[in-house]
């Protein structure tokens, strides 16, 4: 079953995405010169708060548990990210990369956060309105 996304819920996945990706890509040095602008600690705030407030603009009823859920997301993407640029660069000395690979890390990164919000955020529909498969 798939659903939907509202354009809240578009703009919060952009806003989240971009919250997580840019930050990594600094750190891992795609972006000349900035990855010394600030430690990795910094960016790894930027990368959380930034999904945070991605959650709390896709379910702002539940802001609370929405932020959390966000900032785990974001985090866990943005370690996600660096760790499997670090690595695949360590393996296979290649600087060339796939735009799929950056999904490979980030999905894998983001996935404890995800599963948050997905059973911990999001309200449960009363069982008249669920649909059998």
């Amino acid at each position: 079953m798939s659903q939907k996304l509202q354009p809240r819920q578009q703009a919060a996945l952009i806003f989240g995405g971009v919250a997580s990706v840019i930050p990594a890509l600094i750190v891992t040095g795609f972006f000349p010169g900035a990855e010394t602008l600030l430690p990795l600690t910094h960016w790894l705030a930027i990368a959380a708060i930034g999904s945070a407030v991605a959650g709390v603009i896709s379910s702002p009823r539940r802001w609370l548990r929405a932020s959390i859920a966000g900032a785990i997301s974001g985090s866990g993407a943005f370690i996600g990210l660096v760790l499997y640029i670090f690595l695949r660069a360590q393996l296979f000395d290649s600087d060339t990369f796939f735009h799929l690979e950056f999904i490979i890390g980030l999905t894998l990164g983001a996935i404890p956060g995800i599963l948050l919000f997905i059973y911990w955020v999001k309200p449960s529909r009363p069982k008249a309105m669920q649909q059998d498969l």
